[in-house]
């Protein structure tokens, strides 16, 4: 008797000390709200992919929804109101309803934020946000770029002038961070390597982002130019095909979504994946398995498997895309020390830009 009496105690006590898994919800609504609108091929049709995978695994469990919202910042607070108002479990935003969810989130502490591509300036108890490691994918492209512009094979579309390009879609950190990370991948494998680079001002202009690529291209004789420009950096591909040039797409595989237009996709060397899809299934999942995730917010990149290249094309040189897979990971082991905007001053910025601007050579 007395043993008996001593482990249920010795139970007892363990119950109380040992953690007890959260239980999920039994169900649960997912909202996302999208800026701009979908078919970018790139940055929020990748949101609304990671929505479609939730659906997949979670069936009857979850409920989604999504809404575009144009590029009119004044309805991106409105809408975030009314989806607390609703009783949505998760809202899903990109860092562009920022000041949205500072003003909005704390009158609904039932219902979790999720935030993509970047942080508010101090963490939210119901809001959980990502920001990625923008400067890992442009250093992956700036490593192709920087070796593609030196080949010497008798390519018709490369030449000897060691120019390549960028195209962002405003000059502000997200996209300046991409480009930070493009200088110093192609200046690790090409030293005197040179870069034209505009910015759109937009995130859907893509007459302007294809008339930018087209000076790049013939009169800069950019051999690969890289865009960060959301929607408005599909005009890249219009410019690379019509002048026959090489280009890198950004946050998907963009060369995959070409599948009806084989000249553009035939001219797009890779794309740098930025996971937004996988990334937000992921803090889904682990929403409906119970985790509080709400005042966390986290910094990730290609060690996450967040960021990586998507395939490449057949004109990148076998060996060169050895080397390339070795850069990659690289960076997934933290080896290598790419500059980041995030943590840059703008003369800091200014004068990376500087140093190898091709229109002052």
């Amino acid at each position: 008797m007395k043993k008996l009496i001593t482990l249920l105690s010795l139970a007892l006590a363990l119950a109380m000390v040992l953690p007890v898994a959260a239980a999920g919800p039994a169900k649960a609504s997912v909202f996302l709200l999208i800026s701009g609108s979908l078919g970018d091929k790139g940055f929020n049709d990748s949101a609304k992919a990671g929505l479609d995978m939730m659906k997949a695994k979670y069936g009857d469990r979850i409920t989604t929804k999504y809404t575009e919202l144009g590029s009119d910042a004044a309805k991106y607070s409105p809408a975030l109101e009314d989806a607390g108002a609703e009783g949505y479990s998760v809202v899903l935003c990109s860092n562009n309803f920022n000041n949205a969810v500072q003003e909005v989130a704390a009158r609904y502490p039932k219902t979790l934020y999720i935030m993509y591509d970047g942080w508010t300036k101090e963490a939210i108890a119901n809001s959980y946000q990502i920001q990625y490691k923008n400067s890992e994918a442009g250093y992956l492209a700036g490593a192709l770029a920087g070796l593609m512009t030196q080949v010497k094979t008798g390519d018709s579309s490369l030449n000897s002038d060691n120019v390549i390009g960028f195209i962002g879609g405003r000059d502000i950190t997200g996209i300046n961070d991409f480009f930070v990370g493009y200088i110093a991948g192609a200046q690790k494998v090409n030293p005197k390597v040179k870069i034209i680079y505009n910015y759109v001002n937009s995130f859907t202009d893509t007459a302007k982002a294809k008339d930018q690529a087209l000076i790049q291209f013939k009169t800069y004789k950019a051999d690969v130019v890289y865009h960060a420009a959301g929607r408005a950096g599909l005009g890249l591909f219009d410019a690379a095909a019509e002048t026959d040039r090489y280009a890198i797409g950004v946050d998907t595989n963009q060369a995959a979504l070409f599948g009806n237009e084989p000249k553009k996709a035939d001219q797009i060397l890779t794309s740098t994946m930025k996971r937004v899809d996988l990334t937000l299934f992921q803090a889904v999942s682990r929403f409906m398995d119970g985790e509080k995730l709400g005042g966390q917010q986290v910094y990730i990149g290609a060690a996450e498997g967040a960021i990586a290249y998507a395939p490449f094309s057949k004109v990148v040189p076998a060996s060169m895309q050895k080397d390339l897979e070795k850069v990659q990971s690289e960076i997934t082991a933290g080896t290598v020390k790419i500059p980041s905007a995030f943590y840059m001053t703008t003369d800091q910025i200014n004068a990376m830009r500087d140093a190898v601007n091709a229109a002052k050579k």
